[in-house]
């Protein structure tokens, strides 16, 4: 029997997180995380959202700055979705992780972190919150995948 490459891997799980994206009601930005453990078996998954029971009507996503607040990113939601453990497990994320992402899949004790390269005006927006994600990753030993 032949072993698949990574690169079937990454494709396959990051398709998954794509999918698990479209569950998100956000009008301009769907995000979806799905977390793998070493045997390949999803252990987590979420997409971006308000919080379970809050009302995530139009005009509350519509707007802004009540969205930021309001909203759970897809990272943490995988996170408090898990099944089972996540030590040691590979977060795949449609989008890149800001920097509190990035430090909750640390504490959750993910190892990689597969993503895709972000879009130019998306790159420069959170260019800040990028670079201590890049710094926190770095220290904890986390590896950050560009796909």
């Amino acid at each position: 029997m032949t072993k698949r490459p990574q690169s079937f891997w990454n494709d396959y799980f990051m398709r998954m997180a794509d999918h698990t994206a479209t569950a998100s009601k956000d009008p301009s930005t769907q995000v979806g995380c799905v977390l793998v453990d070493d045997k390949r078996r999803i252990v987590g998954m979420g997409y971006n959202g308000f919080p379970r029971g809050v009302d995530d009507k139009r005009e509350r996503l519509l707007h802004r700055p009540t969205k930021y607040l309001m909203v759970q990113h897809a990272e943490v939601n995988a996170v408090l979705n898990a099944v089972a453990g996540t030590r040691d497990a590979t977060a795949y994320v449609t989008h890149r992780p800001c920097a509190s992402c990035s430090g909750i899949l640390i504490q959750a004790g993910i190892r990689k972190i597969v993503t895709r390269k972000p879009e130019r005006g998306f790159a420069e927006r959170f260019a800040e919150s990028f670079a201590a994600a890049d710094a926190m990753l770095s220290e904890a030993g986390v590896e950050l995948e560009m796909v």
